[in-house]
């Protein structure tokens, strides 16, 4: 079958090549494909977005193609990714033209919009975390980029948690199955709070525990993205399930929360 999509949102001050090593042990049937934001990666030429409506806009552009496709696929995001990747979400699915919906939304370590206190509280240590992550990898430079970048996508996690309580303005709960991924041991977002988003769909929604931090994907890339094929195993047809050393390597087991949503336990 053709490869599954997933339409990979940057978080605060990356770029989509921060997610570079989810292709490389996605396998042949998935496809994790970087977006970028105005002004940095593939879109350096182009100014920093001054709101969240040119962020989406950009954000829909780059993934019109393969929404458009007819064909399945994911849209996931980080951190602020993870909310950027929401509204996106909903600009594909319910805007005057309206694409195929993703067949799963993927929101990763980080709470919903109605809990903005908690994002406001860890902003700075979420761009410094970020910092640290690319300073580790790249050097100094990309750990200054990261900072000069990140600023102006602080003031976009501003916007995207403005008003907190119930669903309004401009965050609307989405058609499309939610998948919740939180670290074992992130400092900055417990499962407790990335559980929150299962208000923000009308569709499934299952919450699951990965191993590792703030930055899980990068530290156990494994186990992140075979969580993720599990899912979507269950949602598209054809999609093979992981081999059975990949569930071993995720070290997943299953739980059941009152409301028979699968939450899974590293």
């Amino acid at each position: 079958m053709t490869p599954v999509s997933v339409l990979c949102v940057p978080y605060a001050g990356a770029t989509g090549l921060a997610y570079a090593r989810l292709s490389r042990r996605a396998g042949p049937e998935l496809r994790f494909t970087g977006l970028d934001l105005p002004g940095r990666g593939g879109l350096a030429d182009r100014p920093p977005p001054r709101d969240v409506a040119e962020a989406v806009a950009a954000l829909s552009a780059q993934a019109a193609p393969v929404a458009g496709a007819g064909v399945p696929y994911a849209v996931l995001g980080h951190s602020l990714g993870a909310l950027l990747a929401h509204r996106l979400t909903a600009a594909l699915t319910q805007g005057p033209h309206p694409q195929t919906p993703p067949s799963l939304l993927v929101v990763s370590c980080c709470p919903p919009p109605h809990l903005a206190d908690p994002l406001g509280a860890g902003a700075e240590e979420l761009l410094g975390a970020a910092a640290r992550e690319l300073r580790a990898t790249t050097g100094r430079a990309g750990a200054d980029r990261t900072w000069a970048a990140g600023r102006p996508d602080l003031e976009l996690g501003r916007e995207l948690t403005d008003g907190a309580g119930p669903p309004d303005g401009g965050a609307r709960p989405v058609d499309v199955p939610v998948l919740a991924l939180y670290g074992a041991d992130d400092p900055l977002f417990p499962g407790r709070a990335v559980r929150g988003w299962e208000r923000w769909t009308r569709a499934g929604f299952t919450a699951r525990e990965v191993p590792g931090g703030h930055f899980c994907f990068r530290e156990h890339t494994a186990a992140y993205v075979t969580t993720i094929r599990e899912v979507l195993h269950g949602i598209v047809t054809g999609l093979g399930a992981p081999a059975a050393d990949d569930r071993q390597a995720a070290r997943l087991k299953g739980v059941r929360t009152s409301r028979g949503d699968e939450v899974w336990r590293a």
